[in-house]
């Protein structure tokens, strides 16, 4: 009993450094790991007719905002949407008269370059006129798809923004520009690797290897984004 009162010593804080951290590698979600979080990302679908299927798939489960246009596409990035369905046609008229969706998509692509963009149409419009645009987009859906294939085209582009690998791709030649300018590159490249589900040891043991404020910056940003969706497993 006379343990109960006795005063303990303060407990000493031991930098990760001096800790034997376990690995948390920066590894894919598994497929049941996809299935727990995949309702929770925030697709948005712009379309300035009604949407075949959306219904269902709010239903379903998913986390689903409509759109008939875009007026602020800044305002409407902010938003943080995951996966962004948007139609080629008589969407964005105020803000690109002449490429419509095709102009949201090369803006949206080029400021954020984070978010996974699937063009929506039932119109005929050549994608050889807007190649460049095209080539931006991560997937295409038919308006006239089924069900089920609209589905898969939609959780194929969930488990992309759920990508470690899709982000760390996107940073890809950013960091590699900074960390080429340390004495390091290699070992910064395997720390994340090998840490980089644990946000505090990654950047720990990166600040051993550096102070180049661009590469921390670069790769809290990445760990920041990684960390958003790993966070919603339960």
């Amino acid at each position: 009993m006379f343990s109960l009162f006795k005063k303990q010593a303060p407990k000493e804080t031991i930098p990760v450094a001096d800790k034997e951290v376990k690995p948390s590698p920066l590894t894919e979600l598994t497929q049941e790991e996809f299935e727990k979080i995949k309702f929770q990302a925030r697709v948005a679908f712009v379309d300035d007719e009604e949407i075949n299927h959306i219904r269902r798939l709010q239903k379903d489960g998913y986390n689903i905002t409509y759109w008939e246009d875009i007026e602020n596409i800044d305002d409407f990035a902010r938003k943080n949407y995951h996966v962004v369905v948007l139609d080629i046609q008589g969407v964005g008229k105020h803000i690109s008269e002449t490429s419509e969706g095709w102009g949201i998509l090369k803006y949206l692509k080029n400021t954020y370059p984070h978010i996974v963009v699937i063009m929506f149409t039932g119109a005929d419009w050549s994608i050889t006129k807007f190649r460049q645009q095209a080539d931006q987009a991560d997937d295409f859906i038919g308006k006239d798809s089924d069900y089920l294939d609209f589905k898969y085209s939609l959780d194929t582009a969930i488990r992309k923004a759920f990508s470690a690998k899709y982000h760390l791709d996107i940073n890809k030649k950013q960091l590699l520009k900074y960390i080429n300018k340390t004495e390091s590159p290699e070992e910064i490249l395997e720390i994340i690797n090998t840490y980089g589900r644990n946000k505090e040891v990654t950047l720990e043991k990166v600040k051993e290897k550096t102070d180049n404020r661009e590469v921390i910056k670069t790769v809290t940003e990445l760990l920041n984004m990684v960390k958003s969706f790993t966070d919603l497993i339960p």
